[in-house]
């Protein structure tokens, strides 16, 4: 679903019970992405819900006259094989439906990514080339959940995190003492619009252009999809106003597993006396070689950062729903400790 919002999808349609995806689809919406549901009942599950979807999205061609559609499969109408080309091409909006036969149970997340961007290249729509990288780094994601994620172990509890303001005054004093930080950022998609916020707390305090700051930011506006795309620019154009020039560029913003890479290298070029690290810590392996600080979303991201051997870690809980919806910078919680403890926005 996210995918299809990134291919600029004007409305999603979900073959499935009307409860199916409910979380995700109305933070899609935030986003201006319109998100209906075939409503399949018990009789649809038995004789079937092709009809049902045929006419579902001739109501959607009716109602939003959208220029592409997504139609994406679910449990329910997966399992008893329902045919999603076939019912578009009868409602007649096949030529502009991409249609993922997948759902929840096929295997890793990503695997619904790959299967609508390859839709999407074979309508012509994303280049053969731009579908191989973005299969990499998705395949990349996925392996790296498993070494390195919350998928890593059979459970993880949660855990608070540390306190953002003690780990605020830990940055201002390794600043004001002299020392060098590097501020990295490693986030994916439109979260980037929370953590760069950090980039803006240090500029609020004082060290935008001090030079005892190093940022770096994995920003790449030439890569991914154009909304993908786009969000890097909005970040750079905004950071840029503020003084703030980006040090380094690691990579696009839908590649944090191998720009998580790249950061590392740098990292370790720089030498800083603190690294703070934000959006996919855990893809930028430096613990236990740096002194660190890690952001990330999340109670049991915050647990599974510190079983890694990251020496502090904050949880910008929420971080996900806050950004949806964003194209500029937002307000996240360790920024507005910074801002707080250096007094206040400048």
């Amino acid at each position: 679903m996210y995918t299809l919002r990134d291919l600029d999808a004007d409305v999603i349609v979900l073959h499935g019970p009307s409860g199916c995806c409910f979380g995700p689809a109305r933070l899609l919406e935030k986003e201006g992405v319109k998100i209906v549901t075939t409503a399949m009942s018990e009789d649809e599950l038995i004789f079937g819900g092709e009809r049902k979807l045929s006419a579902t999205l001739r109501k959607v061609d009716e109602l939003f006259n959208p220029k592409l559609i997504g139609v994406v499969g679910t449990c329910a109408s997966m399992i008893i094989g329902e045919d999603l080309r076939r019912a578009a091409a009868e409602a007649g909006v096949i030529k502009k439906a991409i249609c993922c036969s997948i759902h929840s149970a096929s295997g890793d997340n990503t695997l619904g990514a790959v299967a609508v961007l390859k839709e999407a290249m074979e309508a012509g729509l994303v280049s053969r080339e731009e579908y191989s990288r973005q299969k990499h780094a998705l395949e990349m994601a996925a392996l790296l959940e498993r070494t390195r994620g919350t998928a890593r172990a059979e459970y993880i509890p949660g855990s608070p995190g540390d306190d953002p303001a003690a780990v605020g005054s830990l940055i201002l004093r390794t600043l004001e003492g002299g020392g060098e930080v590097a501020c990295v950022l490693n986030a994916k998609k439109e979260t980037a619009f929370l953590y760069a916020d950090l980039f803006l707390a240090l500029a609020d305090a004082g060290f935008g252009k001090s030079g005892s700051v190093h940022f770096v930011a994995n920003l790449d506006p030439k890569i991914g999809l154009p909304r993908i795309r786009s969000y890097s620019e909005k970040i750079l154009q905004e950071l840029s106003a503020r003084g703030i020039e980006v040090e380094v560029i690691t990579g696009g913003l839908d590649e944090y597993p191998i720009s998580g890479e790249r950061a590392r290298e740098v990292l370790f070029d720089i030498r800083p006396d603190l690294a703070i690290i934000s959006g996919i810590p855990h893809a930028v392996a430096v613990e236990g070689k740096l002194r660190t600080v890690a952001v990330s979303a999340g109670r049991r991201a915050a647990s599974n950062l510190k079983s890694l051997g990251y020496d502090y870690v904050v949880n910008e809980e929420g971080a996900h729903s806050a950004s949806l919806g964003n194209r500029r910078i937002c307000k996240s919680i360790l920024g507005e400790s910074i801002r707080g403890l250096a007094g206040g926005t400048q």
